[in-house]
C-alpha cells in the first residue's frame, strides 16, 4: 500500500513540472485583430450574397478603425488563401454612432466557403452586432441564411475565433 502511494506521489511530481501540451494558436503581436467564423457555402455556387454588420468605434488615436471583411475560401482554407476579398480598407468605421454596413460577394465554385468577419485596427473600443447573411435566391430576392451567434447574445464568443490571415491565432499589443 506503501509503495502505490509513494509511486502516486512521484507520478503527480514528475507530471507537475511537465509543461502542458495545448492547442493554443500562436500569440501574435499585430495593430489588427480578426475575429471570423467560416460558413460552407457550396449550396449556393454563382449566387450573391450579402452580409450585413452593425458597427460603431470609439477610436484612441486617428488611425484607429474598425471593419467587417468578407472573403471566398477554398474548403481548406488556409494562410492568406482565398480567391476575393473585401475588408472595408477603403472605408473604415471611426463613427460613434451604430451603423450597418453591408458587404456583397458571389460564392465562387473553386471557393465556396466565405471567411466573415471583423478587424478593430489599432486601439480602442469596437462594438460589432446584428450580423445577418443572405443569398440572392431570384434577382432582387434575398433569402435569410443563419449566422450562429450572430447577435453576440451567448455567454461566449463562439462560434467566433481570433484568427489572422485565415488561420487561428491569438492578438496581443495592438497600439
Amino acid at each position: 500500500m506503501k509503495l502505490h502511494h509513494l509511486l502516486l506521489f512521484l507520478f503527480s511530481a514528475l507530471t507537475a513540472a511537465l509543461p502542458a501540451q495545448t492547442t493554443e494558436p500562436p500569440l501574435l503581436n499585430n495593430k489588427f485583430s480578426v475575429w471570423s467564423q467560416r460558413l460552407d457555402m457550396s449550396a449556393y455556387i454563382g449566387q450573391k450574397y450579402r452580409l450585413t454588420v452593425a458597427i460603431r468605434a470609439e477610436p484612441a488615436k486617428r488611425k484607429a478603425a474598425a471593419q467587417a471583411f468578407i472573403r471566398n475560401e477554398p474548403p481548406e482554407g488556409g494562410y492568406q488563401n482565398w480567391t476575393f476579398m473585401d475588408n472595408m480598407n477603403a472605408r473604415p468605421v471611426r463613427s460613434q454612432e451604430w451603423q450597418t454596413y453591408t458587404l456583397e460577394g458571389r460564392v465562387e465554385k473553386d471557393a465556396p466557403w466565405l471567411g466573415f468577419g471583423f478587424l478593430s485596427l489599432h486601439n480602442g473600443a469596437f462594438y460589432y452586432d446584428d450580423v445577418r447573411l443572405s443569398v440572392e435566391a431570384e434577382p432582387g430576392f434575398w433569402t435569410p441564411l443563419p449566422v450562429p451567434n450572430g447577435d453576440f447574445e451567448n455567454e461566449s464568443l463562439d462560434p467566433w475565433q481570433q484568427t489572422s490571415m485565415g488561420i487561428p491565432a491569438r492578438t496581443a499589443g495592438a497600439n
